[in-house]
């Protein structure tokens, strides 16, 4: 029986060209598949030697008032494979994301890998993570057989190095909170969602709506009003919504990390840019 697809779930952009795996799941499905199938026709890609196994995270963990942004991860092994494999057997998606963090990173700050120390990650991070287990075990390049351009249509064969996917960084990594100009003068407090926030999303089902509310109820700290007094943890079911969206805007916009579903290349023979998005499947071929 063929594995369900996987789709890497993320905070992408709300409104954009980019496909969101929590937004717009069948068309990241669609877009996966697509890949899946021109690379089961053609045959698994060629795998480079394993990469350094050290990841740089955006921002990291705080310790003891510092802000540790070492980590280390490994190449899998058959053990992970299967582990990681029967995680997928239910066809949740963000089990495979959790099942690579706890089985391919070795330790943030020193400090070993596990469920709650992958949960106090920004989303951004632990995106990283998974890129840096891929990379430890597959190499540093993802490369494609007889691609197809969704433009002109001809098969090519493509070489994707990792380092070139889009990339988002924080101006000042040991910054928790941000401001977001709302209208009518008013002014949210916000953080960044974290692996904890991203569970708790993803465990509500079928809701948009909610999962927006989710979300702002855990990053939302304050509201200042136009005469600066201060609503803290104020109900985010009182929002405006356009003030919901700008505020869901900024946290997508903000968090650091790669933005695989936004990676596109240039095909030389008809010289249009072509969107390649790169999810979870597309990473980890076979699993």
């Amino acid at each position: 029986m063929p594995e369900p697809p996987i789709v890497l779930p993320d905070f992408e952009t709300f409104g954009n060209q980019s496909i969101n795996g929590l937004e717009k799941p069948e068309e990241a499905n669609a877009a996966t598949q697509a890949l899946l199938k021109e690379d089961r026709e053609s045959g698994r890609p060629r795998i480079d030697n394993p990469g350094d196994n050290q990841v740089p995270l955006a921002r990291g963990i705080l310790r003891d008032g510092t802000w540790y942004r070492d980590a280390e991860v490994r190449e899998l092994n058959g053990y992970d494979e299967e582990a990681i494999a029967a995680a997928g057997v239910s066809g949740d998606a963000f089990k495979v994301f959790e099942a690579l963090l706890l089985r391919g990173v070795t330790a943030v700050g020193g400090e070993p890998m596990t469920r709650k120390l992958a949960g106090e990650l920004l989303i951004g991070d632990r995106e990283l993570l998974v890129m840096g287990v891929r990379r430890a075990t597959f190499g540093p390049d993802l490369e494609f057989e007889r691609l197809p351009c969704s433009n002109c249509g001809e098969l090519t064969d493509l070489t994707v190095p990792l380092d070139s996917v889009p990339l988002v960084h924080l101006e000042d990594p040991e910054r928790t909170e941000f401001e977001v100009p709302l209208r009518k003068g008013e002014t949210a407090i916000v953080r960044l969602p974290t692996g904890q926030d991203q569970t708790a999303v993803l465990g509500i089902k079928g809701n948009r709506a909610k999962q927006d509310s989710e979300i702002l109820s855990r990053c939302v700290l304050r509201l200042i009003r136009p005469d600066g007094t201060e609503v803290r943890r104020p109900p985010v079911q009182s929002i405006f919504m356009a003030d919901r969206q700008t505020i869901l805007q900024f946290l997508t916009d903000t968090q650091p990390g790669p933005r695989l579903l936004d990676f596109k290349w240039t095909h030389e023979t008809c010289g249009e840019e072509v969107s390649l998005p790169i999810s979870l499947a597309v990473l980890f071929r076979g699993l």
